[in-house]
């Protein structure tokens, strides 16, 4: 297999770095960019200097572990199944807790390496300060000292302040990676897909409260510094969804001119929210879109059929998430309460996949203006460089406002405590975000409308 530029060099830097008896090599590189693809062929030079008799490939999701055993396979041509005559076996971080200890027992007559990808999923160096997905981890390599460790993350941080399982950190407690391959240089080198991003907002939201009467607002972050509304309450606003899904429906139209197949991928905050943007875009556009949730028990099925398919849009809760490979998707629609550095960025790492086969080198996310993933998009920005920054305007239609009873918890300005860690796994491994299923709208007895003109603050970028 032909590797990118940056896929060689960081494997022989790998490989190096092994050959001189260092145990543990960490690779930073940029969601998109093709990590899964150079870990497979730092194994197979592994396996080609005699190092290692087997590894063991972890990831958060069973989409994601499904891909790398396909991956390593191909670049391997041996199995990777894990049962008798394969070199290796690819599982999820949940499902190494279920491994039985006599399996294990046998992994450890062998020369291991194991390929961790998505470390920031796994939380604490230590058993006693370890997140759940990290203990079976730090067991498994405890119990030999001599095993190889690759460590794989397009984002190694986490939102909570643990330290990143298998990472080394310097003095300044920032993770020691031995290889970084950023954006800018994937832009650079054509392996990623410039991103233009549109922060939409409104520049009259009305603001009701029982007690304070009527509110006007210039902006969603003026707006949000209410401690009696949320942003998920902004996010349930029909006028702003309609808005939203419009122009993401005009921006994937625009790209299908010259890509008929181009996709959409809209990510919404809960089951609940996710069937009401589906009803709303089925009706806008008079297509029926692919919905994926944790409710689906095929939902692998449904994504591996979008992901071959020409259908517009796949509308998404917490399914299709880092790792997963859709390289049609070139259009996303943020409409997800979770507003993180690390989930925006993962978020955006979903439509940059380049197919080379086509002149697709743009992709569009299109969020709301919350203050946190502007400040996300803005540092972006900065990262690469050379952003054009307009402003469009476009008139709504009549007020439409949410309504609902009882008083709201007092909440911080902006915050939104939800975490990328918290996601769980159900049903034999697929992603589930906290709250998934629920109404997420907060009882209180505020509500909001939106009537005065949108805007998209426009920010696109170039190496």
């Amino acid at each position: 297999m032909m590797l990118r530029y940056w896929q060689e060099a960081c494997r022989d830097l790998a490989l190096t770095h092994f050959l001189f008896g260092y145990r543990q090599f960490g690779c930073s590189a940029t969601p998109g960019s093709g990590k899964t693809i150079f870990a497979a062929a730092t194994i197979k030079a592994m396996f080609d200097n005699d190092m290692i008799d087997f590894v063991i490939c972890l990831s958060p999701s069973l989409a994601v572990k499904e891909g790398t055993r396909k991956t390593f396979e191909q670049v391997l041509n041996r199995p990777m199944d894990g049962l008798f005559g394969s070199v290796g076996i690819s599982l999820t971080f949940q499902s190494l807790a279920n491994i039985a200890e006599n399996v294990i027992q046998r992994w450890q007559k062998y020369r291991l390496a194991i390929v961790v990808d998505e470390i920031h999923h796994c939380g604490g160096q230590e058993l006693d300060n370890a997140t759940a997905w990290s203990k079976p981890l730090i067991k498994l390599i405890d119990s030999k000292k001599d095993i190889f460790i690759l460590s794989l993350s397009g984002t190694p941080w986490r939102t909570d302040g643990a330290m990143v399982t298998t990472l080394s950190y310097n003095s300044d407690l920032k993770p020691k990676m031995h290889f970084e391959y950023g954006l800018r240089e994937a832009i650079k080198d054509g392996v990623c897909r410039i991103p233009t991003i549109l922060m939409v907002d409104n520049d009259n939201w009305k603001s009701t409260d029982s007690r304070k009467g009527d509110r006007y607002h210039s902006s969603l972050s003026a707006l949000l510094t209410d401690n009696a509304l949320t942003y998920q309450m902004v996010l349930n606003d029909k006028e702003f969804l309609k808005h939203m899904l419009d122009l993401s429906v005009t921006t994937l139209n625009r790209y299908r001119r010259d890509k008929p197949d181009a996709g959409g991928l809209i990510i919404a905050s809960s089951i609940s929210h996710a069937k009401e943007i589906y009803n709303l875009l089925e009706k806008a556009t008079g297509e029926s879109p692919l919905l994926v949730t944790s409710e689906d028990k095929n939902s692998q099925d449904t994504i591996a059929n979008y992901k071959s398919g020409t259908q517009k849009w796949l509308i998404s809760v917490g399914m299709v998430t880092e790792g997963t490979d859709i390289p049609r998707l070139q259009v996303c629609c943020h409409l997800s309460r979770i507003c993180t550095e690390l989930h925006f960025r993962q978020v955006l790492g979903r439509i940059l996949r380049i197919e080379t086969q086509y002149n697709d080198h743009t992709a569009t996310l299109i969020m709301p203006a919350q203050p946190d993933l502007f400040d996300f998009a803005s540092r972006l920005k900065c990262d690469v460089p050379e952003a054009v920054v307009k402003i469009n305007s476009i008139k709504s239609k009549n007020p439409n406002t949410i309504k609902s009873s009882n008083a709201a918890p007092h909440r911080q300005a902006h915050s939104d405590k939800s975490k990328i860690e918290d996601i769980k796994l159900i049903q034999n491994g697929i992603a589930q975000w906290p709250g998934d299923g629920v109404n997420e709208i907060v009882p209180t007895t505020a509500s909001i409308s939106v009537y005065g003109r949108f805007r998209e603050e426009v920010l696109r970028f170039s190496p």
